[in-house]
């Protein structure tokens, strides 16, 4: 009992530190970002904290340095606009109580198998206890694949610290946090009631939940912010989103930089997303420039920090004279590998089953919109990676597909849940115009 309790307060722990800084805007009527739901301004001010996390992290700042001014500031905010607060107003979100009752779940299965994946042992949890120990980024070149990104493993380290150093799994409670709210969120969006809401977001954590992703692996960490980064790309093509475009470009930056050093694809697939967005909007030249000189900016701070810790990247993945070599046969040879594996492993992601369907029938069944056009081109450059990723590695082409493909297609499964959300809200567009047409024709 006294562990569930210890559990609890984690995950209220969790949520009071991603309270902030969004609520200083609340009583902002002028503010664009107050008017995002509560969800929403979760996932934004988790966005905000990872960030902090990851300059603390690269800056070699200790982090009870960043936690105690954060939970002070927070304290004294709450404090302050203590009169402001209307109570009498405030009514129960299911969905958010809901949203919570997952994570509960999870944080309690999590305590409950208590194992590491093969990954996790050999690599992740050397980093998170780098950082759990309070030692530098560069005592990580003492540790395996220093080339491997460590934000992750901060998150982990950070959380198992604070509010008491308890259980490691403590810290891995907060990507069930990040993963439900990012599943909670993507439903958001659909055009039903909130029950509905509910049903699909239960339907989502039952496809893809699964033990061994919350071991220390970050393909789950990649999963959930590409979700999140998803919710937000779609409000770029809803009307009602249209005066928040400066702060949605902001928001999806600000993924963009905690994905690249969270996991090395992930640096890729939010680009692709961003690129997407690039081409099938129609921008105007403020928000084009921001897109652009932002993520050039982020890159631009890979390759420093990159140059200065001297990161030197494991030569053994990709050795271009090796992998460039090669004869026309081994080529096809090497492409019929992949596609046989790419057909497999889409298979056994059961999301994939679900959503690719529908999304190339919506494209085909309906007009095709921008939001359908974002979708399939993602899909196009998802798959282009995965065929290059794996062409040119230099080991044994089959046995790098068979350990790491169906991780790499997990990663950005979620964000083809906008399939169902283009079909959902298409369909019921359709169906209400015809319920008016038809009720028009009775009238007259």
């Amino acid at each position: 009992m006294t562990e569930i309790i210890k559990i609890l307060i984690q995950i209220l722990f969790i949520l009071f530190i991603f309270s902030f800084p969004i609520a200083l805007l609340e009583n902002n009527t002028r503010s664009k970002i107050s008017a995002f739901s509560l969800i929403d301004k979760l996932s934004i001010n988790l966005i905000f904290f990872i960030n902090i996390l990851f300059f603390a992290s690269i800056l070699n700042i200790n982090s009870e340095y960043i936690l105690y001014p954060y939970v002070i500031l927070i304290i004294f905010f709450y404090f302050f606009n203590f009169r402001k607060f209307n109570f009498k107003n405030i009514k129960l979100d299911y969905y958010f109580l809901v949203l919570l009752f997952f994570i509960i779940l999870i944080s309690i299965d999590i305590a409950h198998e208590l194992y590491f994946a093969w990954d996790t042992q050999s690599f992740w949890f050397f980093k998170t206890l780098n950082y759990y120990q309070n030692q530098k980024f560069e005592n990580l070149k003492n540790l395996p694949v220093f080339d491997w990104p460590h934000l992750g493993t901060y998150i982990w380290s950070f959380f198992w610290k604070f509010p008491f150093s308890g259980y490691e799994y403590f810290g891995r409670i907060a990507y069930a946090f990040i993963y439900v709210l990012s599943i909670f969120s993507i439903t958001e969006i659909l055009k039903v009631s909130t029950y509905q809401k509910i049903i699909f977001a239960i339907a989502i954590i039952s496809l893809t939940y699964n033990y061994e992703l919350f071991s220390g692996l970050q393909e789950i960490m990649v999963f959930s912010l590409i979700l999140i980064a998803s919710k937000f790309a779609f409000y770029f093509f809803e009307k009602q989103h249209k005066f928040r475009l400066l702060e949605l470009t902001l928001i999806l930056l600000a993924i963009t930089n905690i994905l690249c050093w969270v996991k090395n694809e992930g640096l890729f697939f939010i680009y692709f997303l961003i690129f997407c967005i690039f081409i099938t909007k129609n921008l105007n030249l403020k928000i084009k420039t921001l897109l652009i000189v932002g993520s050039l900016t982020i890159f631009f701070i890979r390759i420093l920090v990159v140059n200065y810790y001297e990161i030197n990247f494991n030569a053994e993945y990709f050795e271009l004279r090796e992998t460039l070599n090669f004869e026309i046969f081994n080529l096809f040879e090497k492409i019929k590998i992949i596609s046989f594996y790419l057909l497999l492993y889409l298979t056994q992601v059961p999301i994939y089953l679900l959503t690719l369907p529908i999304l190339i029938y919506t494209s085909f069944k309906y007009k095709m919109k921008d939001i359908t056009k974002f979708s399939l081109f993602f899909l196009i450059l998802n798959l282009f990676f995965i065929y290059i990723a794996f062409l040119f590695k230099s080991t044994e082409t089959e046995l790098q597909i068979r350990f790491s493909m169906k991780r790499v297609l997990f990663e950005t499964s979620g964000f083809y849940f906008l399939a169902i959300v283009i079909f959902i809200n298409n369909y019921l567009h359709s169906f209400n115009q015809k319920i008016f047409s038809s009720f028009k024709k009775r009238k007259y």
